[in-house]
């Protein structure tokens, strides 16, 4: 069991909980010599993802503050010279209206694998979303940045309701896995204050867009430059949006494109020449995809140099593209973000 928020110390400068096998606390001296002993036994599977200083917790130690807590999980039955079973450095706190922290942390042995770490975090995330007043840290937003190879860290956080928001290159000056240091990428993962205690998981929160690319039958690259055309277009604007590409072409069948975008939970381009007597079809395709198709946007694809008389369906909000002219990136990247913004008033680009 979580102790009671009650529980807690309001003491700004101790904060402690406990549970069944574990208790969390920030940092003491008296927890320094136990501290070197529980690194200097880890010292060899921890130097895979992050540096190891034993000494690194007396160096902590004078900077702690409101907004820099370091704290140390123990066993409550110990079963070596030690009973650190982790180490959670909560920092970079920004207050106001994010209020919001990044988390760092390592399990020693020989508690690691145990459960014990796990239950020391979910204790440790109680206190750190419990208000100031009730002895916690008032957070509102907790991050972890994660190396993609560490699976064992990621699948930690997403068994305690932390969902990945993120992927950030090159991010920290790490070792790597052949010892020499480098800047190595990260993913980020979060949890929310107002989703805590989170079910472990849960299902990625994020927005489902999909966007319809319409072009004029013909409609293809200017002078035969590579870059511009429906086609090429579609491809691009579903990179930019990081979301699959379903094209008519390769589909097969007008079933079969709406049947792949119902099928995917992200969304998706949409990509074929529909003309206006595809309509209705297209309607009741966006209709069995669960979407209103008054709200999807379309991007026109058309050439200022072909006189032609095709024309955008317009169940939704149209922005239109000539495509006779190369479109470069910035092109591109200002589509992407129309379509993701809503792209409420047509426009022409």
């Amino acid at each position: 069991m979580f102790s009671e928020p009650g529980a807690w110390s309001s003491d700004p400068g101790e904060l402690q909980t406990s549970g069944d096998r574990v208790r969390v606390a920030t940092v003491r001296e008296q927890d320094i010599a136990p501290y070197r002993r529980a690194v200097g036994q880890s010292r060899q599977r921890l130097a895979r993802w992050n540096p190891v200083d034993p000494e690194d917790l007396a160096g902590a130690l004078p900077l702690q503050s409101r907004d820099r807590r370091t704290f140390l999980i123990h066993a409550l039955r110990p079963e070596a010279d030690h009973d650190i079973v982790g180490k959670i450095n909560v920092s970079d706190v920004v207050r106001g209206r994010f209020e919001s922290a990044a988390m760092g942390y390592d399990a020693y042995d020989p508690y690691a694998g145990r459960g014990l770490f796990s239950e020391g975090l979910r204790l440790l995330l109680s206190l750190l979303f419990a208000p100031e007043d009730a002895g916690g840290m008032g957070l509102h937003r907790v991050q972890a940045a994660v190396q993609p190879g560490n699976v064992r860290s990621a699948g930690l956080l997403r068994s305690l309701g932390f969902q990945r928001e993120g992927f950030s290159p090159r991010m920290l000056w790490l070792p790597g896995a052949d010892g020499k240091e480098a800047w190595l990428d990260h993913d980020s993962y979060v949890v929310l204050r107002d989703e805590w205690p989170a079910p472990p998981y849960p299902m990625a929160r994020g927005r489902k867009v999909v966007v319809l690319v319409n072009g004029e039958p013909g409609v293809g690259m200017a002078n035969g430059v590579p870059g511009s055309g429906t086609k090429t277009l579609a491809r691009q604007l579903a990179a930019e949006l990081r979301v699959p590409l379903f094209s008519r072409d390769v589909a097969g069948s007008d079933g079969a494109l709406w049947a792949l975008l119902a099928d995917s939970p992200v969304g998706g381009v949409v990509e074929n020449c529909f003309i206006t007597d595809d309509a209705r079809s297209a309607i009741e395709g966006l209709q069995r995809c669960g979407l209103d198709p008054a709200t999807v946007p379309e991007v026109w694809s058309y050439s200022a140099r072909v006189n032609g008389s095709a024309r955008p369906l317009g169940l939704g909000p149209v922005v239109t593209v000539d495509t006779g002219y190369v479109i470069g990136p910035a092109d591109v990247v200002r589509i992407a973000l129309q379509v993701y913004a809503g792209l409420s008033p047509a426009s022409e680009t």
